[in-house]
């Protein structure tokens, strides 16, 4: 009995000659796999943080349920655009490491659907991995609290922006903190040069690894450096 969901596209192997194994965020699952037989040839719609209406068939219960068939749910254009597209490959990637397999979650499906849809519209995205982290950690309940208006130092293990150095854990200090806590607060930091805005996505993925099990490393990360070089 084919049955229909809506998801967001997050990444695929090769599965054959032919087909792939696509993963999706589903409204209705969470993360889960779909087997694509022939998705080789009928993936045009398969690009990262795409909503899609998925049509398949097999038990709910099993592990990997077969596609029949993918359509855009949402309208999409970054895939034409080499610097939105970058982001959106490194998006996948971290949300991919912060998610669960057959764990639906409605906020974190709505969460990812408006960020694709604001990557989207963009015209200037140098900023937006930066904040995209930001407003992840927020939706994750990990954001880095601040302490008080002249906190300047950033306890990376503690997850807080303090006003002094306290600990011997990893501590950050300098404009950056400065610029990432303007950033979790919601204020716009005066403009930062592409080395403060490399700083901080670095600063944001450690701060990523230290609290999200088994997130390792972001294979993405150097590509989408360039796009903040812009």
């Amino acid at each position: 009995m084919k049955s229909l969901t809506t998801g967001i596209f997050i990444h695929r192997i090769s599965f054959s000659e032919t087909s792939l194994i696509a993963l999706f965020y589903t409204r209705e699952f969470g993360l889960r796999r779909f087997l694509f037989k022939g998705g080789k040839k009928k993936s045009h719609n398969l690009f990262p943080m795409a909503v899609c209406e998925v049509s398949y068939y097999g038990r709910k219960e099993s592990e990997l349920l077969n596609v029949t068939a993918v359509e855009p749910a949402l309208p999409l254009s970054y895939q034409f655009d080499p610097i939105k597209s970058t982001v959106a490959f490194f998006m996948a990637e971290v949300l991919k490491k912060c998610t669960y397999m057959d764990e639906p979650d409605d906020a974190t499906f709505l969460f990812m659907t408006s960020k694709s849809q604001e990557l989207n519209q963009l015209e200037d995205c140098s900023m937006f991995p930066i904040r995209f982290l930001i407003d992840l950690s927020e939706h994750l309940g990990i954001q880095p609290y601040i302490e008080g208006t002249d906190a300047s130092f950033f306890n990376l293990d503690e997850g807080l922006v303090e006003g002094r150095n306290q600990s011997q854990q990893r501590v950050a200090k300098g404009r950056v903190v400065s610029d990432l806590k303007d950033l979790i607060q919601g204020n716009e930091p005066p403009q930062m040069s592409k080395l403060m805005r490399e700083d901080a996505l670095t600063m944001m993925l450690e701060y990523y690894r230290i609290h999200i099990p088994n997130f390792g490393t972001v294979s993405s990360h150097e590509i989408v450096r360039e796009v903040l070089s812009a």
